[in-house]
């Protein structure tokens, strides 16, 4: 997917299938910049109970 498409879905509850096949399900967050007001977190990523991800990541999201 892409970056607009996977953003409509922050501070959602979400089920997110990876390309790999694996699915995590929960509230999604994103971390548009590395500072501290993010808990320096990987910039640009997507996470969801601890894993981090980027939108090219996503084969499929659905709201929950």
């Amino acid at each position: 997917m892409i970056l607009t498409d996977v953003l409509e879905y922050v501070g959602k509850r979400v089920r997110v299938t990876f390309e790999d096949g694996t699915e995590v399900e929960g509230v999604l967050s994103y971390v548009p910049a590395y500072s501290e007001m993010y808990k320096w977190k990987k910039a640009k990523h997507f996470y969801i109970a601890g894993i981090d991800f980027r939108a090219h990541h996503v084969k499929e999201i659905i709201e929950v």
